[in-house]
């Protein structure tokens, strides 16, 4: 940028690291030296209400398309890092026909580096080790918290990558296409482009899809017209989910190019046999297999930037074009007549917390939002002044429809009759069944007095006080426990060492019923100022009264101190970390070094998240091909710490255990209870059997005649196709609570799960072991929102089991109550967990 005047470089940010978080804009200096009216005028195109044809066209003339192009959100996929910055000097120094046209009529946004944090933990890793004994890949997460998964953030966004991305470029210089670079597999095809296999979202529109197909096209073309062969289009990737494409619901067609990885990070692959590399077989979407044995870094970087700037070259050519269809898609949304209308999000909601962050979430991908400002009727419903009304015509009205709308995906299948075809990524995402919210979709217009908020805010929880509560020497807080927002509170108050007690039966106070659970604490000055906090933060209302309620109730442990078994590259680890810290919650990432001493003194609960095995407890990270002086945290604890983590909990620690967690819980504690699933049905990783050693047939013999209901699931498991019976790839799933059980306290009877290729339980003789089901599935309408194939072996079946053992208290998963931290109307059914395991049943006052 200091040697160009076609470049202008600014820094929007810092990452979750400190580190930078770069823009490169770049074009012609006379389009740079207008930029902001270039920028004003694609604002007006893609909000265009009251804007004619025949105005937009004026704009269009006026205007400049801009190329949004990001790279290295996920750091291992190198090759890209180093093609933008091939790009970025071609496109500074270079005067061909082609970079001055991609100049002249286009403006270029570039984010270099997505992930800015992994990239230099990826590359540092690698020069520090290279000839060395360990191993050049980086070993653990390659973003401090959600590693590859920081590209399915694209509707929650939770880090602050995903935040800079959509707040300050997406949402600022709205451009009319996307371009996200990646790296594939090294032994399919040389490069993957647009467009994409089916299902496409309903919501995506047409306009879209064509622009996925006319710049992927382009893109293939010219990268066969310079010999770069092995190109594919219409395969593996889908467009389903928006936790991997905000653009598409924001006027944009987004351009994945997937190339195809070498060796190691930035080495070479070589096939010894001298064949070439990647399938060989030509199709209609593979014209022209790759015919060399070898496949470099210099390759790759080649593939990429031939594919950037035919994208470029293709918007620039076109751009007149693209901004009209970048203005229809929106004008087209503006003018949306069919159903729903709207969505409602009426003012009274069990959890106030829970609707302010829906709201936000919607907010930050630009969706218009109206308050009412007085009661109404919609769908033969009356609606209360302050319920929020988001109505599916306006310039994001996808996001909107695709965000609160259930999710209906098609059943397909890989032939007539045979396994489902395996879907990208998740089926169901309705938001407000993940954050436990209220909302009615209204099929046809209504007349509402409405007004349009700028801003989202919690509404602030009322504080009730009984008279001369606050002059009572026994003055207590009650605090009802259906928010999961109430745990920001009661971690707060924790670190305060304020006691807090839970009543476990229904409390009636003066105009407010609380179910069991609710919190009582002490008035304080001090706890005074963090209620009030909370009122106005989270909108958690309170009860002031001037006695503790009567009755039986349990004593919090103070700092309850939670112990994460986290491993190395253990993504849902990394998101747990990261829920753990946004609530304040007592933690510790727990290292191979505390099983050389008392776990009890250490911990109060162990928690042990999606993918941590056995194998992964006892045998760790490799220490031969990764130093010890930086990953010992990471050793395997052999199986005296195996031991010792089952003596933990017999000892009085608590141990919750989700999703896979739930079979090395079993395993650990011999719990009574077995799957009901098609085993095979779960994608297990290779790491998840202790020895990979093929099982013992006699043994299994044994087992399979061990109760008729082995039987049957060994006939499941070897006789048929486990995933034509059963298959749950990512959807939301109908649970029924017990609502007296600890775990589910403030949980409604009935919600949707969030459920990912989990399983389900059922309890048998556990010989004086205690257990109790906190959440199962119904006998019938599991399915909430995505695809389901064989409920039937769900129906009544257990997913949340609590037990005793020994002196301490066990929770298992079934499903995954924290998947991407995305389903937050059941994080309640961790933190009460956490909370009850170590606490001392106590009485309250006189009953």
């Amino acid at each position: 940028a200091a040697q160009s005047d076609r470049v202008l470089y600014e820094e929007l940010g810092k990452t979750t690291m400190g580190n930078p978080y770069a823009l490169v804009t770049i074009s012609a200096p006379e389009n740079l030296a207008r930029l902001e009216r270039l920028v004003e005028i694609n604002q007006r195109l893609a909000d265009p209400l009251g804007l004619s044809d025949a105005e937009a066209r004026r704009l269009v003339d006026e205007g400049k398309p801009f190329y949004f192009l990001y790279a290295t959100i996920h750091s291992t996929e190198v090759s890209n890092g180093q093609a933008i910055i091939n790009i970025v000097q071609r496109l500074a120094t270079e005067n061909t026909a082609t970079v001055r046209q991609i100049l002249n009529d286009s403006v270029v946004l570039l984010v270099p580096s997505q992930n800015p944090d992994g990239q230099q933990l990826v590359i540092d890793h690698f020069y520090k080790t290279k000839g060395t004994p360990f191993s050049t890949t980086y070993p653990d997460l390659y973003h401090k918290y959600v590693g590859h998964d920081d590209n399915r953030d694209w509707f929650m966004f939770t880090q602050k990558e995903t935040r800079m991305n959509v707040e300050l470029v997406q949402n600022v210089y709205k451009p009319v296409i996307t371009h996200d670079m990646h790296q594939q597999g090294g032994n399919g095809s040389r490069i993957f482009v647009p467009p994409f296999t089916d299902p496409y979202d309903a919501n995506i529109h047409p306009l879209l899809v064509m622009g996925h197909i006319t710049t992927g096209q382009a893109m293939a073309s010219a990268l066969l017209a310079n010999g770069q062969t092995g190109v594919e289009w219409g395969e593996r990737y889908d467009m389903w989910t928006p936790a991997r494409q905000y653009m598409v619901y924001h006027g944009q067609p987004r351009i994945l190019t997937e190339i195809a990885t070498g060796g190691s990070l930035a080495m070479s692959a070589v096939n010894t046999s001298d064949e070439p590399i990647g399938p060989q077989q030509s199709r209609s979407n593979f014209p022209v297999p790759y015919e060399k044995a070898t496949w470099t870094l210099d390759d790759q970087v080649e593939y990429g930037v031939t594919a950037a700037l035919a994208g470029m070259s293709h918007i620039a050519r076109h751009s007149k074009e693209w901004l009209y269809n970048f203005y229809q898609v929106h004008r087209d949304w503006v003018n949306y007549n069919e159903g729903p209308y709207a969505f409602v999000v009426p003012a009274d909601q069990r959890d106030p917390f829970a609707a302010f962050e829906m709201l936000e979430i919607l907010k930050i991908g630009a969706v218009e939002i109206h308050r009412a400002t007085a009661a109404f009727s919609a769908g033969g419903r009356q609606y209360g002044a302050g319920s929020w009304v988001i109505e599916t015509a306006q310039p994001y009205g996808a996001f909107a429809k695709t965000m609160l709308e259930r999710q209906v995906y098609p059943d397909l299948r890989e032939f007539p009759g045979g396994p489902p075809k395996r879907p990208y990524d998740v089926t169901g995402h309705t938001l407000w069944m993940l954050m436990g919210v209220q909302v009615d979709a209204i099929a046809s217009a209504f007349e509402a007095p409405l007004e349009l908020i700028e801003t989202v805010a919690p509404i602030p929880g009322r504080i009730m006080a009984d008279p001369d509560a606050a002059a009572s020497a026994t003055a207590r807080y009650v605090v009802g426990p259906e928010s999961y927002g109430a745990f920001k509170l009661v971690a707060e108050l924790q670190a305060g060492d304020v006691p807090i007690v839970r009543m476990t039966e229904e409390q009636r106070l003066v105009g407010r019923t609380l179910p069991p659970g609710a919190f009582v604490f002490p008035y304080t000055p001090a706890t005074r100022a963090i209620v009030e906090r909370a009122a106005q933060a989270l909108g958690i209302p309170a009860h002031l009264v001037a006695r503790p309620p009567a009755g039986p109730a349990e004593a919090l442990k103070p700092r309850t101190k939670v112990g994460l078994f986290r491993g190395a590259n253990n993504m849902p680890g990394g998101w747990m970390l990261w829920l753990l810290e946004q609530y304040g919650i007592n933690h510790q990432v727990m290292t191979a070094q505390d099983f050389e001493g008392d776990l009890n003194a250490l911990y109060d609960v162990i928690l042990l998240p999606e993918g941590i095995s056995r194998q992964r407890i006892v045998a760790g990270l490799n220490q031969q091909r990764n130093d010890p002086a930086e990953w010992g945290w990471a050793a395997g604890v052999g199986q005296a710490g195996w031991r010792k983590l089952g003596a933990f909990v017999r000892s009085g620690g608590t141990l919750l255990a989700i999703g896979s967690a739930v079979d090395t819980a079993q395993e650990l504690l011999d719990l009574p209870i077995e799957s009901t699933l098609p085993q095979a049905a779960r994608q297990r990783g290779a790491d998840e059997t202790d020895s990979g050693a093929a099982p013992n047939p006699a043994q299994m013999l044994r087992e399979t005649f061990t109760s008729p209901a082995r039987l049957m699931q060994t006939l499941r498991d070897r006789v048929a196709d486990p995933n034509s019976l059963f298959y749950g790839p990512g959807s939301l799933l109908q649970n029924e609570f017990d609502t007296t059980n600890p775990v589910a306290w403030g949980m409604p009877a009935e919600w949707p799960v969030f459920f990912e290729g989990d399983d389900a339980y059922r309890l048998r003789p556990g010989f004086g072991m205690q257990a109790s089901i906190v959440a199962r599935y119904p006998r019938e309408n599991l399915l909430a929102s995505g695809w389901l194939l064989g409920e039937e072996y769900l129906q009544d079946q257990a997913n949340v089991i609590s037990f005793r053992v020994g002196q301490g208290f066990v929770v298992t998963y079934g499903s995954q109550i924290d998947y991407r931290t995305q389903p937050r109307a059941t994080f309640k059914l961790l933190f009460n967990a956490i909370f009850h395991g170590p606490s001392t049943p106590v009485t309250v006052g006189q009953r």
